[in-house]
């Protein structure tokens, strides 16, 4: 069910990208994806000294779950052979929340503000469209982080709730996480 047709797509920047389901092929690209990614991005949860990307066989089973699974998908957006961004999905697996699932979503910082995160999300949105199930994307994002917040909003993702203390940081202070939904209409 975690499948998508593959499309080439014009990115902001005019460069042409390819958004596609990840195949076990791309294990070893992904963990660098992800590598880069907790390096250069100060709205993650997970810091870069907590993180360590998975073994290959790890990731390929990893990347095994989420094409097998019913509920769930892994896109990624590739350019000359490059992964330069991912979004993952899975929804809930009991009956009360299988229509709703999370996402998270990470773009390699060279390409970061030129629509890769918009052409990931509009991935994800049509894929939830035709899903016979899931109904509601939801996502967790730091309050500080503006550009997401205005990719989301854009999207029609609201504010469905706000945990003032959600993260703390090195030196003490808080940042607010928030919750948003989107009511994906068939």
């Amino acid at each position: 069910m975690g499948k998508i047709n593959g499309q080439k797509i014009k990115s902001k920047s005019g460069e042409v990208v390819f958004l596609r389901n990840a195949t076990q092929a791309d294990a070893v690209k992904l963990n660098d994806l992800a590598t880069e990614v907790f390096k250069t991005s100060d709205y993650l949860i997970t810091t870069p000294e907590e993180f360590s990307s998975f073994g290959e066989e790890q990731q390929k089973e990893r990347i095994k779950k989420y094409e097998e699974g019913d509920g769930s998908i892994l896109l990624v957006v590739e350019h000359n052979d490059e992964l330069i961004g991912m979004i993952d999905f899975q929804n809930g697996k009991r009956k009360r929340t299988a229509h709703k699932g999370t996402f998270g979503m990470s773009v390699l910082s060279s390409w970061r503000n030129k629509g890769i995160g918009n052409i990931l999300l509009s991935g994800l949105i049509e894929w939830v469209k035709n899903h016979p199930t899931i109904e509601v994307i939801s996502l967790g994002v730091i309050e500080e982080n503006k550009s997401a917040l205005a990719l989301y909003s854009k999207m029609g993702f609201e504010i469905t709730g706000r945990e003032p203390f959600g993260v703390k940081l090195a030196d003490g202070r808080f940042l607010a996480d928030l919750t948003m939904s989107l009511r994906v209409r068939k």
